[in-house]
């Protein structure tokens, strides 16, 4: 998700102790997660190792999903996931589906709703295909974690009210700053839920997003 973009990117736990330290406040900012199963209208299609995520009608995410993992990481990298997918909704929706806020807290919150805000707030959408891949936990440390991932945002357009797509896209949309290296900091609370409390992105030409160009 191109939403407000941090300069530096966090690559440790270390580097995110506001997210991963277990007594600490959580810090905060916007990224994404992926959705176990669909909600409302949506429908997700699977098959091995992608899980295709129908977010409406002109919009999908396919989510490479790593195996081997462990119940705590699939929960971790789920909640990355389903917050990436839920803010994208919220833009498809035109507002009327915030269950995404649910899965954010702090300054990942407020990140994320002045995000999808600048798509509401000029009566603007998205369609196509959004990718996420290579998602892994980096690092656990209490209550906190790091989940890293790359996002391909080159297969959407940015439309009109009509649906139409722009003229003139935006340069996210556009290679390579379309591909990014996304890592989130995230807690669990005491209901036992993963939330993301901070995002930190790396873009083109940093070196971990050319990680994340295939």
């Amino acid at each position: 998700m191109r939403r407000l973009r941090i300069a530096a990117v966090a690559l440790t736990c270390g580097v995110l102790m506001s997210a991963c330290g277990g007594g600490a406040d959580p810090g905060f900012h916007p990224a994404g997660p992926v959705a176990a199963s669909a909600e409302g209208s949506a429908e997700a299609v699977r098959t091995p190792g992608v899980e295709t995520i129908i977010v409406a009608p002109e919009l999908r995410v396919e989510v490479e999903w790593p195996s081997g993992l462990e119940p705590r990481q699939i929960a971790m990298l789920r909640a990355f996931g389903d917050n990436y997918v839920g803010q994208w909704r919220a833009v498809t929706s035109g507002g009327s589906d915030d269950s995404y806020l649910s899965g954010v807290e702090d300054e990942a919150g407020r990140d994320a709703y002045t995000w999808v805000r600048s798509f509401l707030r000029v009566k603007r959408s998205a369609e196509g295909v959004a990718k996420l891949y290579s998602l892994r936990v980096a690092s656990v440390s209490g209550r906190g974690a790091e989940v890293d991932a790359c996002v391909d945002e080159s297969g959407l357009r940015v439309v009109d009210r009509s649906g139409d797509p722009l003229t003139e896209q935006p340069m996210w949309t556009k290679p390579p700053k379309a591909v990014y290296f996304q890592a989130a900091g995230l807690r669990r609370g005491g209901d036992s839920q993963w939330r993301i409390t901070l995002f930190r992105h790396a873009a083109y030409p940093d070196e971990r997003a050319k990680e994340c160009v295939r």
